[in-house]
């Protein structure tokens, strides 16, 4: 595949894992201080005047907690510059990948959610999110449209302007969404649980939410295995794969963290792990109690435990 790849938020924990993994395509890597995605005038003109073949979104608002204070900033960042990005993409006739989560929907289903599943936010992240899928799907409605041609007229190279009208192509996507997200160069549950652990010697966590949680490095291959694939543009849920039905809860998460820790450095103190009801932690933010992401579409990922130790040999390492 011989494509030029733009990767957006390259310098977070998943654009990172995204470089890596398509380093073989030598991508084009812009973080916030190449492109403020909020900016419509100047994401149009950077990406048109690039031409990307495909443009991966990695950018976002990840803060949970804080998104309920900075609603506008992550409507911005995950709502409205999706839009923005999917208005270039479709002008040049690129590919959009774009990321959403599990947190668009409310979690009351305890069987989770296929990819076709309406979504309904319980807190501002989630909504922000949401509103990032519908700037999305806005642009696929539209279909094949005839626009101003400006992206390929050397009229408007010149700064000429131009009326006349072009064809332009059906809007071409994979919208993936994901759930409880964790790897280097960003900070995720995993890394939170072992620091606590260095310094206290009881941690508590919920036990009564449940999803999949996915390693960053995993995500980012199978996005390239499906765009090299050419699966068929839409909707897929991309997580690593629990034993139950109902994935796992965080406390499990954490338990599990542990236990492989405790293999891997013998020195290692494993706290004792206290679980904790949602009201009992008092969180100030909503959270979905079931949000297990159904993969109808793909080829399984690989078990979560797997992928897990993986990241925390690999962290080991690193220090």
């Amino acid at each position: 595949m011989n494509k030029k790849i733009l990767i957006l938020g390259a310098k977070g924990m998943l654009g990172c894992e995204l470089a890596s993994v398509f380093a073989s395509y030598k991508p084009i890597l812009w973080g916030q201080d190449d492109l403020d995605i909020t900016d419509s005038k100047k994401t149009m003109e950077k990406i048109v005047e690039l031409s990307p073949d495909v443009v991966i979104n990695a950018a976002a608002y990840t803060n949970v907690a804080e998104a309920e204070k900075n609603q506008e900033l992550a409507n911005n960042i995950n709502g409205y510059a999706v839009g923005y990005i999917a208005n270039a993409c479709h002008l040049v006739g690129a590919i959009l990948v774009h990321y959403s989560t599990d947190y668009v929907f409310d979690g009351n289903n305890k069987n989770g959610y296929k990819e076709e599943d309406e979504g309904s936010p319980v807190n501002a992240y989630g909504a922000s999110k949401y509103l990032g899928e519908q700037m999305l799907l806005l642009k696929e409605s539209q279909g094949a449209i005839k626009c101003p041609s400006f992206a390929s007229c050397p009229k408007v190279q010149d700064g000429q302007g131009c009326d006349e009208l072009g064809e332009m192509p059906v809007f071409k996507y994979y919208l993936i969404r994901t759930a409880w997200l964790y790897g280097a160069n960003g900070k995720n549950f995993v890394d939170t649980m072992l620091k606590q652990a260095e310094n206290n010697n009881k941690v508590r966590v919920t036990n009564d939410q449940f999803g999949k949680p996915t390693y960053a490095l995993d995500l980012a291959k199978r996005t390239l295995e499906l765009i090299e694939s050419k699966a068929s543009y839409g909707i897929y849920h991309i997580t690593n794969e629990t034993k139950s039905l109902k994935g796992i809860s965080w406390y499990d998460f954490a338990i599990k963290i542990f236990e492989i820790k405790a293999k891997l450095d013998k020195l290692f103190k494993t706290p004792q792990v206290q679980a904790v009801t949602s009201e009992e932690f008092s969180s100030p933010v909503k959270r979905p109690a079931y949000s297990m992401l159904i993969n109808s579409k793909l080829s399984s990922s690989r078990n979560w435990e797997e992928a897990l130790e993986e990241y925390i040999r690999s962290r080991a390492v690193s220090k």
